[in-house]
């Protein structure tokens, strides 16, 4: 079952440009294997770099802790996600191997390491056409906010 962007953003707050799952293609309570969708438009390929756009880093483990999010709040029930935002509070052992371009799919793989009063320590693996591309292991917090 795909889940789309609709209901990404159902159990997500990211939004516009700054989502960066386009689908979710399995997910569980403790992993999830998301996909984006490396477009020519996107907002950083006039920056990064004119003529050779190369997907940032920051913005593939930005996709990583997107399909992290998902896992997270997909354990929370609706009137707990509401007013509900993440935010990073580490991200350790990250490694580049290999560029991102546009027209690539980059599939997000996450798995949840550790839970414990509110953080979430995630594993991912993002690659492109079954090439390792991106890891890391990073730490959020979830927390409420007045709006």
């Amino acid at each position: 079952m795909i889940i789309d962007a609709k209901e990404i953003e159902r159990i997500i707050p990211h939004r516009g440009d700054m989502r960066m799952v386009d689908e979710i293609r399995e997910y569980s309570d403790s992993s999830a294997v998301g996909v984006k969708y490396v477009r020519d438009d996107e907002f950083w390929c006039a920056g990064h770099f004119p003529g050779n756009p190369i997907m940032p880093g920051v913005l593939q483990v930005e996709a990583l802790a997107q399909t992290a999010c998902f896992v997270a709040f997909s354990r929370l029930g609706d009137a707990e996600r509401e007013n509900m935002l993440g935010y990073f509070t580490t991200m350790e052992k990250i490694k580049f191997s290999h560029m991102v371009r546009p027209g690539d799919k980059l599939e997000l793989h996450v798995e949840l390491l550790v839970t414990k009063m509110g953080m979430y320590k995630f594993h991912g693996i993002a690659m492109v056409a079954g090439k390792k591309v991106a890891e890391s292991t990073f730490t959020a917090v979830l927390q409420k906010v007045e709006k």
